[in-house]
């Protein structure tokens, strides 16, 4: 907040949230419309602004913020024979007793007042809130000065705690652990629906959450956004999966790259280069390079190991509670690397009529380097072939 002399930092999308508050609320994932503030100041008392219909999800959690504003309309009787209530049970009784605004904007506006920040300079991440309330907020508050801060909360995000770096840890472990067990059960003539289920079957079992499976065969391994079909798997097809799982919150978001029965000698050359460019770029990263550097050692270095005219509009991103974090690996992020940054490094290669071919690892930056938080790419790293 000093960097960017903010008063006010206001976070509004589910994420934000959660990072600020430690609150996850599921219906202001899942449902459009539904708006959660968290509102930290230099000298008022951080407040969160949720509806009636989510103040179980706060009771639960183990949320350090004490101040809260609750709007809109939601029933939750409470027994009159409950007398044997846990301390759970007292908090959310107490809650729902509360008094309740009439809408989001009236509860936001009201303990911005409340607490004296109505002429403050007020940063809100602009990503959660419609045109409609940033008007009515900026009509609200004449003297305050509004300024979109949602790069404040995305930079904030970038560096992770060794919480948070666990997370993402176990996350990528049951992703890899899933794939390879998904992989296992390959047959001649099975569907891509069918290994995609055995893939998420994996991660529940694991304590994970699936979100994103993509699986090609064949042909279908070129299209980047594989989405899982009827497509039967036949000898000599290349498996491309990307994908990963979410663990308390935190993506992970991997890569790999299989072949049924017998691989081609283009599918072994043209793998080997991007495991040679993905493996040169991680080798590369380290506190403050800049993420453009590493974009450019990727891309020579698939170029220099056999496939001359690749490209690529990046070759990595941060992750976190989103799977695309800040920094992203691109020829114009001049973004140097940080200590704590979480990175998945990829060189994917989509060619149509021939299939697709990716390698995607997730590292931690360190002090003096870098950190495996996927299983590592090895020196003598091979094609995985299905017999």
């Amino acid at each position: 907040m000093e960097k960017y002399s903010i008063d006010v930092l206001i976070g509004t999308t589910p994420e934000n949230n959660f990072y600020l508050s430690n609150v996850w609320s599921v219906g202001h994932f899942a449902i459009r419309g539904v708006n959660i503030f968290t509102i930290l100041s230099r000298k008022g008392e951080p407040t969160l602004v949720l509806p009636q219909s989510e103040l179980d999800q706060y009771a639960e959690s183990q949320s350090w913020i004490k101040n809260i504003k609750c709007y809109g309309t939601f029933y939750m009787e409470i027994s009159e024979n409950n007398t044997s209530s846990s301390d759970f049970e007292k908090k959310l009784c107490k809650l729902v007793r509360s008094k309740s605004e009439r809408t989001a904007a009236e509860a936001l506006i009201n303990a911005i007042y409340e607490q004296g920040l109505e002429d403050t300079k007020i940063g809100i991440d602009e990503s959660g809130l419609s045109y409609p309330m940033w008007y009515e907020l900026q009509k609200k508050l004449p003297k305050a000065t509004i300024i979109p801060a949602s790069h404040v909360l995305k930079e904030l995000r970038m560096i992770k705690t060794d919480e948070e770096v666990y997370k993402l840890k176990r996350a990528a472990e049951i992703a890899e652990k899933s794939f390879y067990a998904a992989v296992e059960q390959a047959f001649e003539g099975m569907k891509e629906m069918d290994i995609a289920r055995e893939f998420d079957k994996n991660v529940v079992e694991n304590k994970g959450i699936p979100f994103l499976t993509l699986f090609g065969f064949g042909a279908r391994s070129a299209l980047p956004n594989c989405t899982p079909t009827f497509n039967k798997l036949k000898k000599g097809d290349i498996i491309r999966f990307d994908g990963g799982c979410l663990y308390q919150h935190y993506y992970s978001d991997i890569a790999f790259t299989a072949v049924f029965k017998k691989p081609s000698d283009k599918c072994k050359k043209y793998y080997q280069a991007i495991v040679k460019g993905a493996q040169k770029a991680i080798r590369s990263i380290k506190p403050r390079i800049k993420a453009s550097e590493i974009f450019k050692i990727a891309l020579n270095a698939v170029r220099d190991n056999g496939i001359g005219h690749y490209n690529r509009h990046h070759c990595g991103h941060g992750i976190g509670l989103e799977i695309y974090d800040p920094p992203t690996l691109s020829p114009v992020e001049d973004r140097p690397l940080e200590e704590g940054m979480v990175l998945c490094v990829e060189t994917p290669y989509y060619e149509i009529g021939f299939g697709g071919l990716q390698i995607e690892k997730t590292i931690l930056v360190t002090k003096d380097g870098f950190e495996y938080l996927t299983s590592p790419i090895e020196d003598n790293e091979e094609l995985l072939v299905l017999r």
